[in-house]
């Protein structure tokens, strides 16, 4: 927000609490308890004739005022809609003990108070359904004005009390979510299915590939993973007896944001026993048609440049053949490395833990994309469905299906596998994925082994979250949540208005810092590090970029009081064979630093700048890592911003710099989330880091030319 819109913000803001103050002189409360309501906005309108000549009381929110002299005409909104309301001023009457205002009052109230208007139906000459009121009352004082337009994206996630207010049309956007899972539920009831509960918080997590989020239990000293479905403990009440049931509510996956996955999200999961995954596709198809049909009253959508009918023939698309008959891949009999070579050819990079199972999966996203559905996919190999029984002619394929709409998976269900023995044996093949550094592989349950050895009848089980509503709705993820997770912010207004009574700034974690009162045992000097660099990268910038990391480095050192030298060769080689082995990035040069018997907390701090991007498995924990991954991305946005004047960064302003950090346009490939986890993990403000950066490269040679 500029400098001009703040003070204006400030302006209207002190306005308006010096107006609570004389409604309270007045003997009127602002904020009062007691409101009466006995029409919705919309029905009046709707039902004009027979409401005519008839009073009403409506509440809701004022949301415009335009005044005519001795007449006045307005526009509450309620949850149906806006109706326009008129005030006479011979007409409104004044009874300030039971808080109804006058028309001379009526300058106590603003666009965004909630009010309550009693009057009678009638319309204007231009034909405009309008309440002439003769009482109002104010039910809550609004301190900020409301925008006309509200149609940054990052703001309508942060403020939805806003958004909903100015884009009425968002808000029913999320009506008609709620009915999409009122009738799901239905559906599932109306099946004979009963709803029950699982447990959020796991002492072992499963039915996904996907890495959990942890947290710690104080009463029972345990860490505990909050769910990632509710799929082991609904089979554990299959085993129990039970025959139909289902879970409705938040599953947590910590992976990456996207426009269809986010960490935290709502998920239908259902069990039936003595149903195989074939009685499971004929249920789904039912269940689609009718969501679609109650919330939408229709069958036929096109969402991401697909059209689909949910009402036609769904195909079946074969896992095996599909990928055979696009790329000449047989994926129990060719190489790993033949497999790679298709996904380059394709564009598509594997960063992290890749293994095989990752990569034919990956082979197969290529390909769903394209697939415009509605559509199963079907026969599926066993090692990358865990939890599916097998072909009986064909035990290397599972019994499992996904739904494919619009290029994406939008649900998976299967017949569960019930024989403890093999279960057994699965997971010990995903437990030695997770050896390997498979964060995403499933964790052994030995208990949900148990379980199956006391006996689990047939059973089909099928999962859909509300990526399903996104497709429909055609949104991203975000759009489609009503308060979807995000960085914590405080705008500068904000800061601004309450300096005095709040103490604003990050929660931060607790650090480990160097002891710069003892020698770093093989560490190399300044200029060994710099050889090392200039002897194996080739490229000129990359070799600015490591000096402009490295000056950073030092420069946060120093203020920390930390090892200058050892946080200056970090910086200098944390991307030490990023030339030669992009891909591998940065697990060769952490080969290479344990050969040469480099310090393990350099060490540490290499390996845990990649973390983010999921190359290695090394959390953040020290000022120096933090440092390095607030100082890594932060430096190529500025060298590419200095680019753009002709002074460079001499006179650069952190203020235009954090302009061009939130323009995602700009440096796109820049990583602002990293730089963010950076910064809030040193405890700074990021346009505090962008000064302290730019005014230490306005000092290095190099940067001037």
């Amino acid at each position: 927000m500029n400098t001009t819109l703040s003070d204006d913000l400030i302006g209207q803001r002190t306005r308006r609490i010096e107006a609570v103050q004389k409604l309270r002189e007045l003997g009127i409360d602002p904020y009062t308890p007691y409101a009466k309501k006995d029409h919705e906005n919309i029905v009046i309108k709707d039902d004009f004739d027979k409401y005519n000549g008839k009073e009403v009381t409506l509440t809701g929110r004022l949301i415009a005022k335009r005044e005519h002299g001795k007449l006045i005409f307005g526009d509450i909104q309620d949850q149906s809609g806006s109706i326009q309301f008129g005030i006479r001023k011979d007409e409104i009457q004044e009874d300030l003990k039971n808080s109804f205002l006058g028309f001379d009052k009526l300058n106590l109230i603003d666009t965004g108070d909630f009010i309550q208007v009693a009057g009678t139906v009638n319309k204007t000459q231009q034909g405009e359904v309008t309440v002439f009121v003769k009482h109002l009352k104010l039910l809550t004082k609004s301190l900020r004005p409301f925008p006309i337009k509200f149609e940054d994206k990052e703001q309508q996630f942060r403020r939805r009390y806003v958004d909903f207010t100015v884009n009425h049309d968002r808000k029913k956007l999320f009506e008609r979510k709620a009915k999409f899972w009122q009738v799901s539920r239905e559906f599932m009831m109306k099946k004979g299915f009963i709803e029950v509960e699982t447990p959020v918080l796991e002492h072992v997590t499963g039915g996904a590939d996907a890495r959990p989020f942890t947290t710690h239990h104080n009463a029972l000293d345990q860490d505990f993973f909050l769910r990632i479905s509710t799929e082991l403990y609904q089979k554990r009440l299959i085993g129990a007896g039970f025959e139909k049931i289902f879970t409705l509510g938040p599953n947590f996956r910590n992976e990456g944001l996207s426009d269809e996955h986010l960490q935290e999200f709502y998920q239908l999961e259902w069990y039936c026993a003595y149903a195989n995954y074939r009685d499971g596709m004929e249920l789904i198809k039912e269940m689609f048609r009718e969501i679609a049909k109650k919330v939408y009253g229709k069958t036929k959508f096109t969402t991401k440049g697909h059209t689909f009918d949910l009402a036609s023939d769904w195909e079946e698309i074969d896992y095996i053949n599909v990928i055979k008959e696009k790329y000449g891949i047989d994926i129990f009999k060719d190489s790993e490395g033949k497999m790679l070579e298709v996904l380059k050819k394709q564009g598509v990079e594997l960063p992290g833990m890749i293994n095989k199972n990752r990569i034919i999966d990956n082979l197969w996203k290529t390909i769903r994309k394209n697939v415009a559905g509605p559509a199963f996919l079907i026969n599926q190999p066993q090692f990358i469905s865990p939890l599916a029984k097998s072909l009986p002619e064909r035990p290397e394929l599972t019994q499992r299906f996904q739904i494919i709409i619009a290029g994406s998976e939008l649900g998976n269900g299967y017949s569960e596998l019930n024989d403890p023995a093999d279960q057994l044996s699965r997971f010990l093949e995903q437990q030695k994925l997770r050896d390997m550094g498979d964060e995403e592989a499933q964790m052994l349950d030995i208990d949900y082994v148990e379980m199956l050895e006391y006996g689990m009848p047939p059973t089909c089980g099928y999962g859909h979250s509300e990526r399903v509503f996104w497709a429909l709705e055609n949104i991203t993820a975000r759009e489609g949540t009503l308060f979807p997770q995000m960085r914590s912010e405080v705008e500068e207004v904000t800061k601004k208005i309450y300096k005095d009574k709040v103490k604003f700034g990050h929660a931060t974690k607790k650090v480990q810092k160097t002891d710069n009162s003892k020698p770093v045992n093989g560490l190399p000097t300044r200029e060994e590090a710099l050889k090392k660099l200039e002897a194996r990268v080739k490229e000129p910038y990359q070799i600015i970029h490591a000096k402009m990391v490295a000056a950073a480095m030092a420069m946060y050192a120093k203020e920390f009081g930390e090892n200058e030298d050892l946080w200056y060769i970090t910086g200098i080689l944390h991307d030490l064979d990023y030339f030669e082995f992009p891909d591998e990035h940065p697990k060769r040069s952490l080969i290479w630093f344990k050969d040469w018997a480099y310090p393990q907390e350099f060490i540490d701090t290499i390996s845990a700048h990649a973390f983010g991007s999921k190359r290695t498995d090394t959390p953040p924990k020290t000022q120096m890592d933090f440092a390095l991954i607030a100082c890594d991305e932060m430096s190529g946005l500025l060298y590419a911003y200095s680019l753009m004047r002709p002074t460079k960064f001499a006179g650069m302003e952190a203020k235009s710099a954090i302009k061009k950090f939130k323009d995602k346009a700009f440096a796109a490939k820049i990583d602002r989330a990293e730089i963010m986890i950076g910064v809030e993990g040193l405890g700074i403000e990021l346009k505090d880091h962008a000064a302290k950066l730019i005014e230490v490269f306005a000092k290095m040679e190099e940067l001037k030319k």
